[in-house]
């Protein structure tokens, strides 16, 4: 065993991950372009994210959005400094999904498990960033969030 050998973390195994929202959020090579992010009241919680596919024209009647049900937690990472780990970006490959559900991720394990039994990881990658959020669920809908 080499010095590093001793300071490495043991891996320990992940949960699965699932692609979500097959036919509403898809890539082309980078994900679809992020054009709004809806907050609740005072900006402390995110609630929807307005974007364009990128195979459509960028016309209002093409505007989409996901929705995050009961969203606990929430980070966005720009593309530049993503690390890429295959944990958390599994893009490659002739897959088109561009958001999946990691489940209870170690991302998720490290925050406190009281409000968040329901809850699973998703990751959505976005042209310029990713999206990681903890919550309920996510759904997609057509035109920009009205909340």
């Amino acid at each position: 065993m080499g010095l590093l050998d001793r300071f490495r973390r043991p891996s320990t195994p992940q949960p699965p991950m699932r692609p979500v929202l097959l036919d509403h959020f898809y890539h082309d090579g980078r994900g679809p372009t992020l054009m709004k992010v809806h907050y609740s009241g005072s900006g402390k919680v995110i609630v929807a994210a307005d974007y364009f596919l990128a195979d459509e024209p960028y016309t209002p009647e093409n505007l989409r959005h996901l929705l995050f049900v009961k969203p606990q937690v929430f980070m966005f990472t720009p593309e530049e400094v993503e690390s890429y780990t295959p944990e958390f970006n599994p893009w490659e490959g002739g897959a088109r999904f561009a958001a999946v559900d990691l489940g209870k991720s170690s991302w998720l394990q490290r925050f406190n498990a009281r409000h968040l039994g329901n809850c699973s990881h998703y990751r959505c990658m976005f042209y310029d960033e990713f999206l990681d959020v903890i919550c309920e669920d996510v759904k997609a809908g057509h035109g920009g969030y009205a909340g």
